[in-house]
């Protein structure tokens, strides 16, 4: 008899909270925390959306995005019972998800802004994904711009049951350099497996040129172009992680 195939799904987000970082950070660091509201518009096109989810974050101000990318079909607004749901109806064992809108606020060059969102963040996860762990694999951000914080978040992380943890895709220290070896090190004593994802990392709170800002803007302009040679190699380079 043929074994399973084990099915996993490894680039799935977590709707957070709108709220979350408003409400958790520390009292003196809510007036720079990520949040969203929801705004309706009139459909640009017929049976185009309506309703709209703008993203506010220092560096990165006012970023607009449909709030639902399909136009049926129930959304599970990080709901981790319809997310196993959804899973068991594809087919899928396991599904590897990352922090969403949140992750434009958690790789900045302002390391208390950061870590403080990455520890509410975290917090949440353990607070309602631990009885899906066994299906579902959230990964925990962990800021780079202390090293000894992120090895102290590293073994948090593990300790209230993460498997995973994810690294910025442009980071403040380069990865090859020696002052990160304590990262790799605690994530190899605590058993957890290193993720990254694009667009994250090189926000910089006062430089609206900031990388990742415009790496997002680039990809924007580049959904709707024709797909050329030039622009296939220029996504690889940008989607490869």
């Amino acid at each position: 008899m043929a074994e399973k195939q084990l099915v996993v799904s490894a680039d799935g987000h977590i709707l957070e909270p709108t709220d979350l970082f408003v409400t958790r950070l520390p009292k003196h660091l809510r007036d720079r925390a990520v949040w969203e509201d929801d705004f309706e518009i009139e459909p640009l096109v017929e049976g185009g959306a309506r309703i709209f989810r703008r993203l506010h974050t220092p560096g990165f101000e006012g970023w607009t995005i449909s709030r639902y990318r399909q136009t049926g079909g129930r959304m599970p607004e990080g709901d981790p019972d319809i997310i196993v749901e959804d899973l068991a109806l594809d087919g899928v064992d396991v599904g590897v998800m990352h922090p969403n809108l949140s992750l434009f606020g958690l790789y900045s060059d302002d390391h208390e802004l950061s870590m403080a969102h990455a520890r509410v963040y975290n917090d949440y996860i353990v607070e309602r994904f631990t009885p899906h762990f066994s299906r579902l694999a959230p990964t925990a951000p962990i800021p780079l711009t202390d090293v000894d914080d992120a090895v102290a978040e590293i073994e948090r992380v593990a300790a209230g049951g993460f498997r995973a943890i994810l690294l910025p895709a442009v980071p403040p220290t380069p990865y090859y350099a020696r002052e990160l070896d304590p990262v790799w090190a605690a994530a190899q004593a605590n058993g957890v497996h290193v993720f990254f994802h694009t667009q994250t990392g090189g926000v910089k709170i006062n430089d609206p040129q900031s990388t990742t800002l415009k790496v997002v803007m680039e990809n924007a302009a580049q959904v709707n172009q024709p797909m050329t040679e030039k622009a296939a190699a220029k996504r690889m380079i940008t989607q490869s992680i």
